[in-house]
């Protein structure tokens, strides 16, 4: 969208921008200029001159930028125009670089005269350049003097202002209204125009993308109108009486905006500037239902801003009220810091909420009257340790927070600990509950000065803390656990209720997480349908979580999870921690295999981001079974769970509100493009890959790619949808190459560092194994047409690179290709595989000739294609030298055993008889006279026992018995027959069900086939016992 377009390139300190103003953009989507100096150019030096024409002339004003050559700058756009090839579209922005050049000289300088000069200079030319008439950066243009002018007003009211300087804001602001009010005309206008001519964004997608474009434009441009009316009003002393006009039209525009676009991130966050707006105007039940609304939005990054100030603006409004409503205050603001992620303890508005927060439990602390010496105690113990916290963080608050703290007798350097409590037996429960406060506040100062001693590296601090941190917490658990032993009949529950619950918490902070469930749940138990008890619930429910990591099959702590999720469904079924609850249940279902169970849980959810996400989850679970049961043979189950897959997945990101998808979104959108894929859905496969709501080829520069494999997972999949796509009649096959070549730069520039050559090898190793199984999957028409497109596309390639690691994949994927092409059964290629076969071989040869030090695993893939031709020899040559490097490469022992083992079956059988002994016993015996080349006997020894290597241990045992029956079958000698057959009984009384179904089918084959050779009664083996219906 053009307004962050701006904000990226106004941020940006680099060669590549146009400018290097910093901007923090307000939860309600105003901007206002911060200081700090751009980060000067390397290299670059005082003595710098006009370039030559011919470098280019937006690149060098960037580098002018940079390095504070303002002055230079200016000229050199003055002089513009005497330079032979400069873009021409660059030339007719002439006044806008200047006005961004005057813009960064301001914000460098320490003058406050000549920084006033410098925008005044910066809004002149701006004027200028909107009065020329057209130009493609017009809006661009409109948004800088808006945002210029919000920066101006911001600056002239200062922190101290006097008449003056609230009469100069109010111009500014005023203005700054006036420029966004032209951006919103201009915007609804083409809207409009767009809505008349009925866009069909399957025909026109270019045309969509626009309007979708303007939208976000537009949403944007009516929340920067909003704010300026907003701030003009606060430049009066009274802002509800002088200002109200102003606050007036700033709620029309957030309350059109909450109401009409509340699934998109600008509406949402209108809720919090409406609410901001009506607490200005006195409408305080009105401003509290705008900040309740906007706390109950979802839980994005994109709203988490607007949320802090949603529940401070809460908290002031309860401490407003007569008397002050100060514990509907702590319970909303300390739920909303119980939930701050890590990257935000040291933000303004989480920082601003503590000093909130603080307010509230100070008010407490001071009614006498209505709680308890120990409350009292602990409400005053709370909000100082909030001050002190806030007070240590950099920012507009700590004014205030030193104020705080100094009313309360804490200098704002100090925070120091009072002398703790002993471990001695408390006197009632009310002692203990105090005491345990005091050591618990303890406890959490200490982790925080722990926090900083870890950032210092200090190991001797951090040692020191930790062991005062567990003594704290150790001595607060021992004398709380007394106190609770002591209630009686006359004790008092919400003192003891509170006990339970710091009990619970600090006993998981503690990692006694068996106690904390126990806890946790009797106090759930205990107060049913209570906050408190939601809080005990919510303790056990994270202690039971936790504990079922490590020990996922625990039924006993299934159990008690499923009990503890129906006991809150029963009791808080409108809290919103309900369905996370349900979400767990259906976590546990998913993991048990459950899939109608946990369908039927999440199809009695309320609709929520949790029930979509829940979707998305079953969805890939689905996935995940389809691809199981289709490795197993069961194709027409596989087929029923993959459409099922596709239903789940497609329901839960169809069901994501406006456009707030996160990562996980994007990586389930993936996962159905590839369903769609399969299925031979081109169009749905592109329409999910690239969707501007959830689609990882929209959205992954945004929100990133965790990791890796995630990356090469999206460009094998873009990949594959390219060649998918050239299988269409008509289409364009040298534009679709091109596009790729594009994918394969991007998935070669995100693998950085000293071994991204072995990690981007790695990446192409499983982009050619989703090849094959996309390959797998396909119908024999659709695999043929795949095939056929893939081997154009490789060739295409293959002659544009020498880059080694795409060659390799090149390599790899061809031999995929030419596997696929094999018929079931098929040792050796003919026809179309023999030929991919072929030019597998070719271009693992040119990788051989570019380097003596190629891989490993290029070798290994050549004698695999040796061996896939049927040149049994020159793969064993291949593979030795590569077991001799390395002989655990599992792999290539397998593929040795395997070459040998197909020798024997082409060999005279005075020859055959010694490959078929190589490949049971192994070969090539090095200088200690033990054989490189394992054979299947060793390979089973090796793998015994090991579930990582379970399959394989199987297959090697299979043909174990396979090679000695056919050895003995050729040198006619029964007893190596019979031995064979003892071979697989064997392994068949240990492993019943010999590794499943489809490896059952193979032993039970040769067993009857060897029976028969021997002239017994083909029996085979007993037939595995039908798997036992599930549960419930």
């Amino acid at each position: 969208m053009l307004f962050r377009r701006i904000a990226r390139r106004i941020q940006a300190n680099g060669p590549n921008a146009r400018g290097s103003i910093r901007v923090i953009t307000l939860v309600s989507g105003a901007c206002f200029f911060a200081g700090g100096l751009p980060s000067v150019l390397p290299g670059t030096s005082s003595g710098m001159a006009i370039v030559a024409a011919a470098e280019p002339a937006e690149d060098f004003l960037a580098r002018l930028r940079a390095a504070k050559y303002f002055d230079t700058a200016i000229l050199y756009l003055d002089r513009l125009d005497k330079y032979a090839g400069v873009d021409g579209e660059f030339k007719k922005a002439v006044l806008l670089e200047k006005a961004q050049t005057y813009v960064d000289a301001a914000r460098v300088s320490r003058s406050a005269a000549a920084r006033d000069d410098f925008l005044k200079e910066a809004t002149t030319s701006l004027d200028e350049f909107l009065k020329g008439g057209s130009n493609p950066r017009q809006a661009e243009a409109r948004l800088m003097l808006g945002t210029l002018q919000m920066f101006r007003g911001a600056q002239a009211l200062g922190v101290k202002p006097d008449d003056a300087a609230r009469k100069a804001a109010l111009g500014h602001y005023s203005a700054a209204g006036k420029t966004f009010d032209e951006i919103v005309a201009t915007l609804k206008a083409k809207l409009t125009e767009m809505q008349g001519a009925k866009i069909d964004a399957k025909a026109n997608p270019e045309k969509a993308a626009e309007r979708d474009q303007s939208r976000g434009e537009y949403l944007q441009a009516l929340t920067m109108a909003g704010e300026a009316r907003l701030q003009a009003a606060k430049t009066y002393k009274d802002p509800a009486k002088a200002g109200k006009t102003q606050l007036d039209e700033a709620l029309g525009f957030f309350t059109d905006l909450s109401e009409k676009y509340t699934h998109f991130p600008p509406g949402a966050v209108a809720l919090m500037s409406r609410g901001l707006v009506q607490e200005e105007l006195g409408q305080n039940d009105a401003a509290m239902d705008s900040f309740i609304r906007m706390l109950e939005t979802p839980d994005v990054e994109d709203l988490r801003d607007a949320k802090f100030k949603a529940t401070s603006g809460l908290i002031r409004l309860s401490l407003a009220e007569k008397p002050p409503k100060y514990q509907p205050a702590i319970d909303r603001g300390q739920g909303m810091i119980d939930t701050v992620r890590p990257n935000e303890r040291r933000s303004p508005v989480v920082m601003q909420l503590q000093v909130d927060l603080a307010k509230a439990y100070l008010q407490k602390s001071t009614d006498k009257e209505n709680q308890k010496p120990a409350d009292l105690k602990r409400s005053e113990s709370e909000g100082r340790q909030l001050l002190i916290k806030a007070s240590k963080v950099d920012g507009d608050h700590v004014a205030e927070a030193n104020e705080l703290l100094k009313g309360l007798g804490v200098e704002s350097e100090s925070g120091k600990v009072a002398e703790l409590p002993t471990a001695e037996d408390p006197t009632s429960l009310d002692d203990a509950y105090a005491k345990a406060i005091e050591l618990y506040q303890a406890a959490e100062n200490y982790s925080a000065m722990l926090a900083t001693a870890k950032k210092d590296n200090d190991a001797t601090k951090q040692k020191e803390l930790d062991q005062k941190i567990v003594e704290s917490r150790g001595v607060a658990i021992r004398i709380l656990s007394r106190g609770l032993a002591m209630i009686g009949a006359n004790s008092d529950g919400e003192v003891a209720n509170n006990g339970r619950q710091l009990l619970a918490f600090m006993l998981y902070q503690d990692s006694r997480y068996r106690d904390a469930a126990v806890v946790g749940t009797f106090l759930a138990k205990n107060s049913p349908g209570t906050d408190m008890g939601m809080k005990g619930a919510l303790i056990a429910r994270n202690s039971l979580q936790t504990l079922l990591v490590s020990d996922l099959s625990n039924q006993r702590l299934i159990s008690e999870v499923k009990d503890l999720a129906a006991f809150a469904e029963m009791n808080w079924a409108t809290h919103s921690e309900t369905p996370v609850f349900q979400r767990l249940v259906v976590e546990l279902s998913l993991q048990e295999n459950q899939w109608d169970k946990a369908r039927a849980i999440i199809e009695k959810m309320s609709e929520s981001p949790t029930r979509s996400l829940m979707q998305r989850k079953l969805g890939l679970f689905l996935y995940q079974a389809s691809a199981e049961a289709r490795a197993a043979g069961e194709d027409a189950e596989a087929t029923k769970l993959m459409g099922d897959a596709e239903k789940e997945l497609r329901s839960g990101l169809d069901s994501i509100q406006g456009n707030l998808a996160d990562e996980e979104a994007m990586k389930a959108a993936l996962i159905l493009t590839k369903v769609y894929l399969r299925s031979d859905n081109i169009e749905q496969a592109d329409k999910t890959l690239r969707s501007t709501k959830y689609g990882p080829a929209k959205l992954a520069d945004t929100l990133g790619k965790s990791d890796e494999t995630f990356a090469s997972d999206l460009y094998s999949t873009e990949l594959s949808l390219l060649v998918q796509k050239m299988t269409a009649p008509g289409s364009d096959t040298e534009s679709l190459v091109s596009k790729a070549n594009e994918v394969m730069d991007k998935l070669r520039g995100s693998v950085t560092g000293d071994d991204a050559a072995q990690r981007i090898s790695g990446i192409y190793l499983r982009m050619a194994r989703d090849i094959r199984e996309q390959l797998d999957t396909a119908d024999p028409a659709q695999k043929t047409k795949l095939i056929g497109a893939f081997r154009v596309f490789l060739q295409r390639i293959s002659t544009t690179t020498d880059d080694t690691a795409t060659l390799q994949w090149i390599g790899q994927t061809v031999m995929e290709l030419a596997e696929a092409s094999m018929q079931p059964g098929e040792t050796k290629a003919v026809g179309q595989a023999a030929d991919l076969l072929g030019t597998a071989i070719e271009t693992f040869g040119r990788l051989k000739e570019k380097s003596s030090e190629t891989p490993l695993t290029v070798d290994y893939q050549l004698g695999r294609a040796q061996r896939l031709l049927g040149e049994y020899k020159k793969a064993i040559d291949t593979l030795e030298p590569v077991l001799r490097k390395n002989p655990n490469m599992l792999n290539a022992q397998i593929e040795a055993a395997t070459a040998y083992e197909q020798w024997g079956a082409i060999l005279p059988p005075n020859f055959a008889s010694s490959s078929f002994k190589a490949a049971l016993n192994g070969a090539k015996p090095d200088e200690n006279r033990k054989n490189v080349i394992w054979g299947w006997g060793k390979i089973s020894q090796l793998t015994s026992g090991n579930p990582k290597f379970r399959d394989t241990f199987f297959d090697a045992r299979y043909h174990v018995a396979l090679c000695r029956y056919l050895w003995g079958k050729t040198t006619k000698e029964e007893a190596l027959i019979s031995k064979s057959a003892g071979d697989i009984t064997q392994v068949a009384a240990l492993f019943p069900t010999l590794g499943g179904p489809a490896q059952h089918r193979k032993f039970d084959q040769l067993l009857k086939l060897i029976q028969k050779e021997l002239g017994q009664k083909p029996d085979g083996l007993p037939a595995l016992p039908k798997p036992a219906l599930p549960a419930g």
